[in-house]
């Protein structure tokens, strides 16, 4: 009978455990872009989505068949786009791009950051720059 029991309770312990989900990725979800331009990063479980308006406001025009050469130099010099897939080794982000406004970020080395997250809020810091971004989740 004491066999019995030991068995039953190494049955129970090993479903347990193999039963946990592993550690969840806190990148996950919708973050907005903390500042006076919009932006919003996106992470899943193995991709992600930057999008955000960097330096001078877009320009404002009525719509995009009315808009001259200028303004459109001027939008596509203002935004930052990129996605693709991302590794989290500690807290280190290393992204590859699938797709990005310019050719020369797909597919090439990626970009890597030093994360931190306090709640509610995440600060990237790009490697070697030392660019700092900060965000706030939304989800």
């Amino acid at each position: 009978m004491k066999y019995v029991m030991t068995v039953l309770a190494i049955i129970v312990a090993v479903a347990t455990v193999s039963g946990q989900a592993p550690a969840s990725n806190p990148l996950i979800g919708a973050w907005k872009v903390d500042g006076a331009q919009p932006g919003l990063y996106l992470f899943t479980k193995g991709h992600y989505s930057f999008s955000r308006v960097q330096g001078m406001p877009l320009p404002e025009y009525p719509s995009n068949d009315k808009a001259t050469d200028a303004d459109k130099v001027a939008v596509f010099n203002t935004l930052y786009l990129n996605s693709g897939t991302y590794t989290v080794t500690g807290n280190t982000l290393a992204t590859k791009a699938m797709m990005a406004k310019s050719k020369f970020a797909i597919g090439g080395a990626g970009n890597q950051y030093e994360f931190a997250i306090t709640g509610n809020a995440l600060v990237l810091t790009q490697k070697p720059s030392g660019a700092v971004l900060k965000l706030t989740r939304l989800e």
